[in-house]
């Protein structure tokens, strides 16, 4: 199973089996979160989600994405402001 990293890499080389398998890793989270809107909306709402995944991909830096702890210092930093 590719890393996902590796997956978005690819994808934003226009791979679109990379964009399609992080689709389906990604599509019982999707169809989890739908299940708390109407059935009439699901299917539009599906398809907005897709589009909106692949959008985030496709422009996904990995530059300016923060590791992990400096994410949970920024959240602690956070918490106790509140």
């Amino acid at each position: 199973m590719s890393r996902l990293i590796d997956l978005v890499e690819q994808a934003q080389q226009s791979d679109t089996e990379a964009i399609h398998t992080i689709l389906k890793r990604f599509e019982p989270k999707i169809k989890a979160s739908l299940k708390q809107t109407s059935s009439k909306e699901q299917e539009d709402l599906y398809q907005e989600l897709k589009m909106k995944a692949i959008e985030v991909i496709l422009q996904f830096d990995f530059k300016k994405t923060c590791g992990f702890w400096e994410l949970a210092i920024k959240q602690w930093h956070a918490d106790r402001e509140r």
